[in-house]
């Protein structure tokens, strides 16, 4: 039976697969539709109505998680940018009518939906390696859209869950470029979010995420995922210490002699 130490080790273990695990002390979880609008502009004072994702088209937005810089162009500008979506939505052909169809979002120069779980129907999405936490992606891609007019607009870059929160969805984006105008870090290339703004669940990742960026080292994922709250954390760490508990417990038994009569 373990003794204390490797009790000790076994419990450090389970709380850090616990913290760690998932994504868990990586990012946050999405936010619901009406708080990603504000951060992106798309409630007044802008002018916009509440629900502008959910007017996209894909359906009832219930979450999403989203990255934006404030950039300045000139008429003509373009710009441009690498994806990959990634979803664990259910792929078309078991979902005819649509009502999972996760999808990616630009808000500038006018705001659309770029890419979703029918992307390329009737084919189906490719795998994604297992090692990303979902089922199916579409492999890298690049969008590209001309400003008609000069100005200042905000770039927003995000994914909306529909109809459900699970199951979630996710967008690589790699390789920012501005030509007419200028991107801050449109390469990731510091490591980290320098130069935008992010809500929800955001993470800057290597290849060892398991698929590699089109640009340099980094690549931003921007997930539709939610994690535990910090009481569903807590109910596991106080689940792993009872466990710890009791086999240290039996360990103890286990070496006490037996009583003579």
């Amino acid at each position: 039976m373990p003794g204390p130490l490797r009790v000790r080790g076994w419990l450090a273990a389970i709380i850090a697969s616990v913290l760690l695990g998932g994504g868990l002390a990586r990012a946050q979880s999405a936010v619901p539709e009406a708080q990603l609008e504000t951060f992106l502009g798309l409630t007044p004072p802008s002018g916009l109505s509440s629900g502008d994702l959910t007017n996209l088209g894909n359906g009832p937005v219930t979450s999403g998680s989203a990255i934006m810089q404030t950039i300045t162009v000139t008429a003509g500008a373009t710009l441009t940018f690498d994806y990959n979506f990634l979803t664990n939505a259910p792929p078309p052909s078991t979902n005819p009518l649509g009502a999972l169809d996760p999808f990616g979002f630009v808000t500038a120069p006018t705001l659309g939906a770029f890419v979703d779980n029918f992307y390329g129907y009737p084919t189906p999405l490719a795998s994604a390696p297992t090692s990303t936490g979902f089922l199916h992606q579409t492999g890298y891609h690049t969008f590209s859209e001309t400003f008609a007019a000069a100005g200042t607009y905000s770039l927003g870059i995000g994914v909306a869950n529909v109809t459900s929160d699970t199951p979630s969805s996710a967008l690589l984006i790699d390789n920012i470029t501005l030509i007419g105008g200028t991107i801050t870090n449109g390469l990731f290339a510091t490591g980290d979010f320098s130069g935008f703004s992010t809500i929800g669940n955001t993470s800057i990742q290597t290849s060892a995420f398991g698929i590699s960026p089109t640009q340099g080292t980094y690549q931003a994922l921007i997930s539709g995922a939610s994690v535990p709250e910090p009481s569903s954390i807590g109910l596991l760490v106080t689940g792993a210490l009872g466990a710890a508990l009791i086999i240290r417990r039996r360990g103890t038994r286990s070496i006490v002699a037996p009583r003579t009569i």
